[in-house]
């Protein structure tokens, strides 16, 4: 009998190098994993706002849950950016020029982040979520009403306007977000979309695909900094990170053939909800 309470306390715990989850535990994580994998490759998105804080909830180390989240959005970056590559909706340059402030940033913050406060990172970027969504969906209700398309139907439109204030000012937005990022687990992909779409005037579509290059590149170097202190789950980062693979190409795939100004619209709204997600981790993940 004993040997058998044994078997069964195996089978409904899957014991991990940073946390102890139940069976009914990961198999909510994989499912939350996937849908959210989905909802992020249409959007463009990683949404690791929304997993960190449902890791966190499962008494999963906010340190581990941040190094498995980033390893995750990685991942699902990955899976998501092959159907953006074959649609031709990443612009690379852009990639280039705004990705090196927001990786050194990243880095920085991953290295670093068991010296920072994460209730007072994580509150700041509740409030810049809520600023960002707002402002998109007030715009995109507006184009719907009035029914102007933006860009038009030049390809070449929308691809990001790279001038010398517009990059000086996404560099420093792009180190901000990243140090923030790296310190708490998150890409920030959802701060950097609106700012592609407003201050760079791309596309939706094409900022969608462009950020989850850029999402790659800072997660891994987050995602580093975190390595190097020994903050990584390995297990959990492939229970998770599979499921967010498969949903992230599956709603990659079907982001390009979505009306523009709908995808801005879908980008606004996804922001707001999971906006208080995020403040709840910070006060009481």
């Amino acid at each position: 009998m004993q040997g058998g309470g044994q078997l069964i306390e195996a089978a409904t715990t899957l014991a991990l190098v940073g946390s102890d989850l139940s069976g009914v535990q990961l198999t909510g994580l994989i499912i939350m994993s996937l849908i959210v994998g989905l909802i992020g490759g249409v959007v463009g998105i990683a949404l690791g706002v929304i997993r960190l804080p449902v890791m966190t909830a499962m008494n999963i180390d906010p340190l581990i849950a941040a190094s498995t989240n980033l390893l995750v959005s990685v991942l699902g970056s990955v899976a998501g950016s092959w159907p953006a590559i074959l649609q031709n909706r990443i612009v690379f340059r852009v990639v280039v020029v705004i990705g090196i402030p927001a990786v050194i940033g990243s880095f920085v913050g991953g290295l670093y982040a068991d010296l920072v406060s994460r209730t007072v990172l994580l509150a700041i970027v509740a409030l810049l979520l809520v600023w960002s969504s707002a402002a998109m969906i007030i715009r995109a209700l507006a184009e719907l009403r009035s029914r102007t398309a933006t860009g038009g139907d030049d390809p070449k439109a929308g691809r990001g306007d790279l001038n010398p204030r517009t990059v000086a000012r996404e560099s420093v937005l792009g180190l901000g977000i990243g140090v923030i990022g790296g310190a708490v687990g998150l890409a920030l992909g959802v701060l950097r979309m609106p700012a592609l779409v407003h201050v760079l005037k791309m596309k939706p579509a094409l900022a969608a695909g462009t950020n989850l290059a850029l999402t790659i590149l800072v997660g891994l170097s987050g995602f580093s900094g975190h390595l190097i202190s020994g903050r990584v789950d390995w297990m959990l980062a492939a229970a998770v990170g599979v499921p967010a693979m498969v949903g992230m190409f599956a709603g990659s795939r079907l982001g390009g053939d979505i009306d523009p100004t709908k995808l801005r619209l879908g980008v606004g709204v996804v922001l707001l909800v999971v906006s208080p997600l995020v403040f709840f981790d910070a006060f009481w993940g």
